[in-house]
């Protein structure tokens, strides 16, 4: 009898199904869910070259003591959390239903620039300090990852009439520096293109995203709690399934050890 049972706890582990399910569960164990997304709640400011606050309309009903809600809203796909592509600065560009998932899913690092003024332009001396600072501890970038730029702007003012004019940006030049990284997107938690801060800017001078957008990386941008981030992390970017536009709205989180 012991030979029997013993026989039947060896099959019962060595099922591929069971053994599949303890792995899962060791990983939750073992893994938190770090929130990327900033809460969107009525008003809550878009880009400046719409200018659209965001705008719920509610349809209720209550009849016989039950009650029922439908909400719609109106917003510029670029506000909060989001993700756009190539169409988003090239004529003819991929549209965000072919940015496959996998492209905003994956190992991420985080590249830490911080502190980070107001308005401050980061150059390839600012993204070398913070490469240098993740080698220090004990990551390197690596051709396929997620680039996470942290500065905490958005932590501060995503959502309010300053995030935009005010954010930090990018040069050309660290832009380039990034796409040589060979990332498989790049993540923000600031508004990258200085010359877009204001209404009136022109498309030639979007270089920023052409250039990034233009080498076929997906940018997501309005990241949040990037500080909450280890070096390395598994992240994910699933963003609604729009068809033939430029952007979409995204939950962004990251999946860290629990210690």
């Amino acid at each position: 009898m012991k030979r029997l049972m013993y026989k039947v706890v060896v099959d019962v582990l060595n099922c591929p199904n069971l053994r599949g399910y303890l792995r899962e569960r060791s990983a939750e164990k073992l893994s938190k869910i770090i929130d990327l997304s900033p809460r969107v709640p009525q008003g809550f400011k878009g880009p400046p070259s719409t200018n659209v606050g965001v705008q719920f309309e509610v349809k209720t009903k209550h009849d016989k003591g039950a009650y029922w809600q439908s909400g719609q809203v109106f917003m510029s796909l670029h506000t909060g959390c989001h993700v756009e592509s190539a169409l988003h600065c090239f004529e003819n560009g991929e549209a965000i239903d072919q940015v496959s998932l996998d492209r905003v899913i994956g190992s991420a690092v985080i590249l830490d620039l911080t502190p980070v003024e107001e308005r401050a332009i980061i150059d390839v001396e600012g993204l070398e300090r913070g490469r240098k600072r993740l080698e220090e501890r004990g990551e390197a970038i690596k051709a396929g990852d997620i680039l996470l730029l942290r500065t905490d702007w958005a932590q501060r003012a995503i959502g309010t009439p300053t995030y935009f004019p005010q954010s930090p940006g990018l040069t050309e030049a660290a832009a380039r520096w990034l796409v040589e990284k060979q990332p498989k997107s790049i993540g923000c938690d600031f508004f990258e293109e200085p010359a877009a801060r204001q209404p009136g800017w022109t498309a030639d001078q979007f270089v920023v995203h052409e250039t990034i957008l233009g080498a076929g990386i997906p940018l997501i941008e309005g990241l949040v709690n990037l500080k909450d981030l280890p070096p390395r992390c598994q992240f994910f970017a699933p963003f609604y399934h729009f068809a033939g536009i430029d952007s979409a709205p995204a939950r962004a989180f990251a999946l860290v050890e629990d210690k």
